[in-house]
């Protein structure tokens, strides 16, 4: 049977949509900066646009698709950030603003801090070289299989939902990983009481390798 860990990973990766709160999201970063050092990297001034190649000069701003369904913020998100999953896949994540918190004000100037940051940075040079960390980090926690499982006895389409949610999930953490180092930059820690209760969306479309919407898969 598959672990609970693992159902919980599937549950959060199947909804396109899910809130974070801050306090939760900033002590997964930690976790992984502690479980596999990283270099700090200065982004390049010149992120990434949408998928479909529609990627706007490199100015981090999301275009539309008839291919997906966003969420209504999606729409117009904080970031959004197109990228090419091991298996092929053409993925987009995309961030809404922080809302809530202790101190609007700090709130807004930590969306503010990032909105700018997606907007003047290569966001796939910036995170990439972290993604086998995170990879590697992931997949310790949730193997391809678990004690008493074959690929003989797994269906297809169970092997490739897990594979594709534990992708995503590195590539969520590197990019937190990386807001969190553009906002350390901008003297704004995690933890900061101001930020206290507030939470953001995230959603995640992917195309396969036929050109067609990524449906989650069966069985999880």
């Amino acid at each position: 049977m598959t672990p609970d860990i693992l159902d919980d990973l599937l549950d959060r990766a199947a909804p396109e949509t899910r809130v974070v709160p801050s306090s939760e999201f900033s002590a997964m970063i930690n976790d992984a900066r502690r479980a596999q050092p990283r270099s700090r990297r200065m982004p390049m001034v010149l992120t990434g646009g949408a998928i479909v190649a529609l990627i706007a000069g490199g100015a981090g701003v999301a275009a539309a698709t008839d291919l997906y369904s966003w969420a209504p913020w999606a729409q117009d998100p904080l970031g959004a950030v197109p990228f090419t999953m091991a298996n092929g896949f053409e993925c987009e994540l995309r961030f809404s603003d922080y809302t809530g918190g202790a101190d609007p004000g700090f709130v807004s100037q930590v969306n503010q801090v990032l909105k700018d940051w997606y907007r003047s940075t290569d966001v796939i040079a910036e995170v990439s070289p972290s993604v086998p960390s995170h990879r590697e980090q992931v997949e310790q926690a949730f193997p391809e299989l678990y004690p008493g499982e074959t690929r003989d006895t797994l269906p297809p389409e169970e092997v490739e939902h897990r594979a594709w949610a534990r992708e995503w999930q590195a590539w969520d953490l590197a990019i937190g990983a990386a807001e969190w180092d553009q906002l350390g930059r901008n003297g704004i820690q995690p933890g900061d009481p101001r930020f206290e209760g507030s939470e953001r969306s995230g959603q995640i479309q992917c195309l396969d390798s036929d050109g067609q919407p990524y449906l989650p898969g069966a069985g999880s």
